[in-house]
């Protein structure tokens, strides 16, 4: 029995991609139910029944990318987030990743039918255009969580 008061929540796990240069790999991507203009996201998705969030994250980063990774390392950081009226879930949870990796291009091999519709940009966003940017990102602020961890890891 599900206690109504509770909010449905959908834990994710998320990805901060970086390249040798620093740049970081963003998808842009509608909201669920198009509410609200599309926002660039970095990689990341739901965690399934009995993954944990590293997991969880190195399988999204393969369906979302092609990329394969053994793992992700520690959490860097996690957000809650309260998401707007008119979607599926009403509150978010993600848990942050870094994974520097020289860049490539994506494959979509893997992509759901519901991600070839809702991702409508893929794109490498440098330090400088990352902070210079006006689009709509994430609610979670990928910027500040960049600035919190101290900017792409050095190699």
């Amino acid at each position: 029995m599900t206690d109504e008061t509770t909010p449905r929540t959908r834990h994710t796990a998320r990805v901060l991609v970086f390249d040798e240069n620093g740049a970081l790999l963003l998808m842009k991507q509608h909201w669920g139910r198009r509410v609200r203009p599309a926002r660039w996201l970095t990689v990341g998705g739901g965690i399934d029944p009995g993954e944990d969030a590293a997991t969880a994250a190195v399988r999204e980063l393969y369906e979302e990318t092609g990329l394969t990774a053994d793992a992700v390392g520690e959490p860097v950081a996690y957000r809650e987030i309260v998401l707007p009226p008119a979607e599926e879930y009403e509150r978010r949870t993600a848990v942050y990743f870094v994974l520097r990796t020289p860049r490539f291009e994506i494959a979509r091999d893997a992509w759901t039918e519901s991600e070839k519709d809702d991702i409508v940009d893929v794109r490498w966003f440098t330090p400088a255009e990352l902070a210079a940017s006006d689009d709509d990102f994430d609610p979670e602020d990928v910027r500040a969580i960049v600035a919190e961890i101290g900017g792409a890891p050095r190699g």
